[in-house]
This record gives C-alpha cells, structure tokens and sequence, in this order.
C-alpha cells in the first residue's frame, strides 16, 4: 500500500529580487504606402460628414428629452490589420476619447471608439497636421497613426458586435442581447445601469434585473431588435458591445435506472462517519436543480437551513433529478465501490445547495454570471465564516472559441476575491473561492462518430474560465455482460477520452488549456448497426436518486459526474491541509493528474509541439488521480510553497516588472548525487488566480484579459545560482562582471511541455525526467512576473498591489519505490518524524 504522508509545507528561503526581463522591444512595422494629399483630404471629409451626422443626432436627443452634449461613436477602419497599438495611438485621455471594441473584419481591423462631444476635433488636428506638418525626419506629421487609417464613420450596429460564434440577428427579430455598457470614470456602476434601463424604455427595450461588473464595463441583458439597438446607440451613447446570447443549460442524462436498492442504502448509512474531519467543515456549494435531501444517504451532510435558491419562489427541492444525483457523487464518489466493500465510509465534508434553475422552463437567456453571482450572495450571505468551495454542471450549449464571455468571467472575479455584490470591484481584502466546472458534453446522439465527435465538440460556457478548474470525462469501465447484452461493445477504451468530453481542440492556440484535468465519466455502447446506447449499467456511475418512491440509487455520468468527483477530492484536499489557499487546491488537483498509457499511446514516438497541444486540449492535465493529489509518499514527496509576489511597480509615469522570487527548496542532494545515473522526475505547478477584464478592447495590446501573469523557471543541472538569475534576469546581467552573451536553459530538452508551451492561462505545470545526478543540482526555482491589464492600464491604479500564488514541487525516483526522499527535506525544515504511515483526510 502506498505511503500516505502529509506533504511537505515549505515558507523558507525566499528572496525577492528586483526583476528587468530578456526581452526586446516592439517589432518595427512596415507603414502601408499613401498618397499623402488624397489621403488625409478623404479623411477630412469623412470626419466633416460625422460632425454634421452629430448636430442631427443632437437635436433628435433633445426632441426626447435626453441630455445633448454626451459624445458619439465612432467606428475607425484601420488597414492593414495590427498597424496600431490602438489603446496607446487611439486612445486620448486628455481628449477623453475611449477605445471600446477592436472586431477583426479580414485584412483590416475595426476599431470602435467614444468620442465626446466637440472632441472630433481632436482627429482633424491629427489629420491637418499630417497634410501641412512634417516631423523633424521629414515624413508626414502623424504617419504612423493617419496612414494606417483606412477610413472614418459612424459606427453601426455590425461593427459592435463582438460575438465570435452568433451572427448578427435580422433587423427586426426580436432577440436576447447581453449589452456592455461603458462606465464613465466617477460614475457608479448601478447609476450607468439605470439611466440606461430608464432611457432604454423609449425605444421599447427591455431590460432585466440584474447586471454583472468588470473594470470599465458593466454587462446587462436586454431584449429588443437590431433596429431599436441601433437607436439606442446613438441615442443613449453608453453601449461597448453587443453579443448574443447562447441557449439555454442542458443536461445531457441517461434515462435508464438500476433496480430496487434500499437494504444497500441502508447499510452503506450504518457504515457512514459524517462526522470525522476537521471541526470548522468543508462545504462544497452545489449550483444545480436542488437536492432532494430526504435521502437517508444525504440527509446527515445536508441541513435543511442550507437549501437554498436563486429565487424564493423556485423552492429548494429538486425538481429534475441532476442535482440529487451530483449530491450523492460529491459525497460518496461512484457508490458501486462503497456500497459493495464493506469498509467504513468517512465523510468529512458538508453541502450546501442553491437551485439556481426554475421548476419549470429554464432561466431567462440571459446573464449566467448574474445567477452564479447571486447564488454565491445567498450562501455568503447566510453563513459567511465557512471554509467552502462551489461546483456548477450547467453550461451553456453552443459553439465556443474559447474567448471568455460574462459568465466566465463572472466566475474569475469571485475566484479572485470579489464579493458577490454588483458594484464589488474595489474592496481591499480579497476573498478568493475555487470552482469546479464542467466542461460540458457531446450529444449522446453524435457518440457513433467517436472520437472524432470530441474533438469537433467545444468546452461549453463558462468552461473557459482562467481561475475555475474545468473538469472533462475520461473512462476506464468497459466490462459488458454479453449474456444479457449480447451485441454490445463500449464506444471508448480503457484509459481513453469518455464518448461525452468535449475539448479545446477547435479553440486557438491563445486561450488556455481545458478541461484541465479529466475524471472518471463513464462510457456509452455500440449494438451491431452503430447504434448508440448511454449505458448499460456497467458503463455507468451508482449515484443517490431524487425519486425515493421508485427507487433510491440512479446511474449518471459524463463530465457532470467527473465534476462532482473532483469537487470531492477538493473537500478532502481543504479538510486535510486547513491553511491551503484555493489556489494552491486547484493547483494540487492538477499536480496529482497523470496521463493513463492510452493517452500517452496516443503520441508518436517522435513528438512535437502540435502533438503534446492536442493531447492537452483533450485530456488537460491528464486523469486525476486522488492519492497523489492528497498525500506524499517516501519515494515521492511533495513540496507546497504560499508565496507573495508584487509583480508591477510605477517607475516616474511609467508602470514596469517590479520583481521576481527566488526559491531556495530543501533538497535531497546527498541522496540523489548518491542514485547516480538512475532516472528520476520532477513536477513543478504554479497556480494563480487573475483579475479578468472580458471587455473586447484587443486582448493582444493594452486591455488583455489577465491582470497579470506570472511564469516559473528551474535552474539548470550545470548553471550556478549566478548563472540561473542572470538567464532569467536582465538587471543581473548587467551588473555582472562577465557574462555569456547567450544563456539558454540547459535542461530544457528534459522537460515535457517546455516554457513555450505551459505558459497559458493561470495554471502552469510540467514534468522534467532525467538523471539523479543532474536533478540534484536543480535547487532553485524563479518565479517571475509577465505583462497584464494592471502593468498597462496605468488608470486602473492597481500597479502597487501584492498577489499570491501557490508552487507544488514533487520529486520521484522512477522505478524504485524503496528510496527515501521525503525523510531528507522534512529533517532539513525540522518537521517532527514520521513513524509509520500518516492516514487520514480521504
């Protein structure tokens, strides 16, 4: 039996250094060619033509009783695409002038921005002084910002509309928009949102309850036409964007059900402890259909004071079935296992339940993020001192691209720390909170065409999430009884991806990797023809039925079911290390994660980066595994850093890279320089929650999503510690007496993802393999900063503020599972010894 030890908790030898990356400057661009007279004449007489178009605009608003001087929006063609860094060229505090959207139209880009009133001026000045002005390198005035521009009008409906899945709908169709308003700096967000619900009434549009903030926009839902909208965006001059709204969640259920099971029910409850585990519990906030809490095998974990709605008015009980069954599961796990083992059933963890969809019908198409926002009020609200962690199966069916979307980014900004309030972006003490998605299923209908189904089926909202952990299905049952099915066979593999997981593999290659880690989601059959059957049985997971009447257990499964299994494992993981941040949870989920030998099968034996790619974008971080998540063994013993780091500073008007973290590990060194040319691994994860800023003002340039990013590097089996900062570190190159031009990591062929290819969203693991000999060298771990919305946003004054992240380090000698590695790092950070086996947590 494998050793079941606490992992090792690491605060020592941290250094903060003043940090300067490697990089270069901007890439020069080649300016397109313009007849300069032609050009900025045309220019001229568009903005003529916009200002004339603003007189009339005028007096329509004061025909309505609207306030006149507000400004107008305008739509800028800029030719060819990725000329301007638009939020430093476009983008004129003194003028007041806004970038609001950037919407790529082929070979050019539209870039939308706020112009207030009598500040077109601030365009022709540019455009006169480009006709009559040179620069002292004789080019025209302004070239570089009045070349690129192809033209000037008024911006239309088209040109803000940012939705990269859903078409514009027709003129006159009425239709569910999520409409992002501009907050004007000072004024406050439910302020912006009632003026605009007031004024909208005007054009008959309709807005519901509810909105969602982010820095600089606030998102609400409104029901109209494309022709009202128009108007209103003239009229009303607050709208951003305009997206589309997705259908409604689904639920992708198996209708088949076990046999009568009471006397099991009641043995397994006589065998349940509910009450071992920390004194202050876990809770794990369940956002479903409700749950059904009568069930004897529910009940004790489940206080009828924690039921809980979106809306009064839905009640509690489950009304569908889904979350009763996800209740059973994040309890107890497949209940196949403790119902037919007969051993003690610890249960060290609590729920909570919020019905966050109506008895009958579906929520209004419109804002996710407000309904997880309020769910996340109620529970706070009522019990605000618990320890708890929130688990959510509803997604959103529909294309995705993996750009992030309101309910996503809802979900990062209460990951981050937010409160659940609607004007909650300032606080001063964050509250981080972890997630668990699913990452949404493949119709069983299209499973006869696995697993190519999987790869054209997309993470489903908000499963694009940064901060949450997205969870898809993987399968290892496929035992059939062809006695009483004979003519069935299992559509998946042993090991392979599950025939309901979707991935990432149709997102770009800019957005994170999802699902981050998959789990056990049951398979599906084939009969002779192709034809698909959810099931039978075996196939499946034992969970606690809603319907006690007809019977108590129920079979379910795909990625909502693998969801719920790794909500369990986080409530044990929190149970059992108390002082554990969210981030450091997430990160150990993922850090415990392996591929199975299918998976890994699924590689060539001469791999590149487009392989290792599409492995993560369907498997993520590979199969949880819930032993290594929880526990240090001797022969594998885990090291968990909490860390601090200020990654941006103001340097005079400027905000640059502040500083990096040098960690100094405890290490095995005798042991390892001892093992020689045996072969040993190391992982490392860093785990980190961001800011998100979903508004599409270019992510590429200055409003990038994350708030800011933080990357890792490991010195190198032959760099001495000088070396490893000045690779890293341009400040400690410079102030070095001597130093190699060209400094490359020398290991970096021994690690499996490489820097390149981890350093996505805001969780970064990978795996290095090689000698003993050289990984006890490898002492040393940097942590450092990379850009974010804080560093290049100077207005948000977020520069100066501290994050946390959470370092996960593991050693492993492979194939030998005698070796001590754990009694060597615990006796240098002096932890009491170890006699025997430590159990306990799971």
């Amino acid at each position: 039996m494998p050793d079941q030890l606490p992992h090792i908790f690491f605060s020592g030898v941290t250094e903060d250094r003043d940090f300067k990356p490697l990089s270069g400057g901007p890439i020069k661009k080649t300016l397109p060619i313009r007849e300069r007279q032609p050009h900025g004449r045309k220019l001229l007489r568009q903005l003529e033509r916009l200002r004339l178009d603003q007189e009339g605009v005028k007096q329509r608003r004061a025909a309505l009783g609207l306030a006149e001087d507000v400004g107008m929006t305008l739509a800028i063609e800029v030719r060819p695409k990725g000329m301007l860094d638009v939020h430093k060229q476009l983008e004129w505090q003194r003028e007041g002038i806004e970038v609001l959207s950037v919407v790529d139209s082929g070979t050019s880009e539209i870039v939308s921005v706020h112009v207030p009133d009598g500040r077109l001026a601030a365009f022709e000045k540019r455009v006169s002084e480009y006709l009559s002005k040179n620069s002292k390198s004789g080019k025209p005035a302004n070239a570089a910002l009045i070349t690129a521009v192809e033209a000037f009008r008024k911006a239309v409906f088209d040109e803000l509309w940012t939705d990269p899945v859903q078409e514009p709908p027709a003129e006159d169709l009425p239709t569910w928009f999520q409409i992002w308003l501009r907050c004007p700096r000072g004024q406050a967000v439910g302020d912006v949102v009632r003026r605009f619900r007031e004024n909208s009434l005007r054009f008959n549009i309709q807005v519901e309850p509810g909105y969602v903030p982010f820095p600089g926009r606030v998102v609400i839902a409104a029901h109209g036409t494309k022709h009202q909208l128009q108007n209103a965006l003239d009229l009303l001059d607050l709208i951003a964007e305009v997206r589309g709204v997705q259908p409604t969640a689904e639920f992708f259920l198996s209708d088949l059900a076990p046999r009568e099971q009471a006397e099991w029910v009641r043995e397994l409850r006589e065998r349940t402890d509910f009450d071992g585990g920390r004194p202050d519990k876990v809770y794990v906030t369940l956002l479903d259909t409700g749950v059904n809490r009568a069930h004897p095998l529910l009940s004790p974990a489940l206080e009828e004071q924690d039921m809980h709605a979106v809306a009064p008015e839905w009640q509690t009980a489950d009304h569908e079935g889904h979350g009763t069954e996800m209740a059973g599961l994040i309890l107890h796990g497949d209940l196949k296992q403790p119902l037919a083992n007969g051993e003690a059933n610890p249960i060290p963890h609590r729920l909570e339940s919020v019905k966050i969809l109506p008895p009958e019908g579906t929520n209004p198409p419109h804002l996710y993020g407000w309904v997880t926002q309020k769910a996340a009020e109620v529970v706070e609200g009522r019990a605000p001192e618990r320890t708890r962690l929130y688990a959510t199966m509803t997604t959103s069916s529909g294309k995705q691209t993996g750009l992030p979307s309101e309910w996503s980014a809802t979900i990062d900004r209460l990951s981050f720390g937010y409160e659940p309030l609607p004007d909650g972006l300032s606080q001063d003490v964050l509250k981080p909170r972890l997630f668990v998605l699913s990452a949404g299923n493949v119709p069983w209908t299209d499973w006869s065409n696995y697993p190519a189904s999987n790869n054209a089926a997309a993470v489903e909202n908000p499963g694009q999430s940064w901060n949450a952990l997205t969870v898809g299905a993987y399968t290892t049952l496929t035992q059939i009884d062809h006695r009483k099915w004979p003519g069935l066979r299992p559509i998946a593999p042993s090991g392979s991806i599950s025939p309901a997981s979707t991935t990432s593999m149709l997102w770009s290659d800019a957005w994170p990797y999802k699902p981050d880690v998959v789990a056990e989601g049951g398979n599906g059959s084939l009969d002779r023809i192709q034809g698909v059957s959810v099931g039978p049985e075996s196939l499946r997971l034992l969970t606690t039925n809603h319907d006690m009447v007809n019977s108590p257990l129920s079979e379910t499964g795909d990625t909502s079911a693998a969801a719920a299994e790794v909500a369990r494992v986080c409530a044990h993981l929190a149970d059992r290390y108390p002082s554990y941040w969210p981030e450091t949870i997430r990160g150990l989920i993922v850090h415990g994660a392996s591929y199975t030998p299918y998976m890994r099968g699924t590689l060539p034996l001469v791999r590149n980066a487009l392989h290792k790619r599409a492995l993560m974008r369907r498997f993520g971080y590979g199969a949880i595994n819930a032993h290594d998540s929880l526990f240090s063994d001797r022969s594998r013993p885990t090291i968990v850093l909490q860390e601090k780091i200020n990654p941006y500073k103001l340097d005079g008007s400027t905000i640059k890279l502040n500083q990096y973290n040098m960690h100094e590990l405890p290490w095995p060194t005798d042991v390892l320089q001892n093992l020689g040319d045996a072969e040993v691994g190391m992982r490392v994860t860093l785990s980190y929650f961001v800011e998100p800023n979903p508004s599409q003002r270019g992510w590429q340039s200055k409003y990038r999503y994350q708030s800011h990013g933080l990357r890792f590097a490991v010195r190198g089996s032959t760099e001495s510690e000088a070396q490893f900062g000045q690779r890293i570190n341009r400040l400690e190159r410079e102030s070095a007496e001597r130093v190699e031009e060209h400094l490359p990591d020398p290991d970096s062929s021994d690690w499996f993802l490489g820097f390149k290819m981890r350093g996505k969203g805001s969780l970064h693991s990978d795996y290095w393999q090689g000698s003993a000999a050289k990984l006890a060298m490898k002492s040393h771990l940097a942590v450092f900063p990379v850009g974010g919305w804080w560093k290049d946003w100077q207005d948000s004054n977020r520069h100066d503020r501290s994050v946390r992240y959470a370092l996960v380090v593991s050693l492993v000698v492979l194939g030998e599972s005698m070796v001590d590695l754990y009694t060597p790092i615990a006796t240098q950070i002096e932890l009491p010894p170890i006699v025997g086996d430590v159990v306990g947590g799971g």
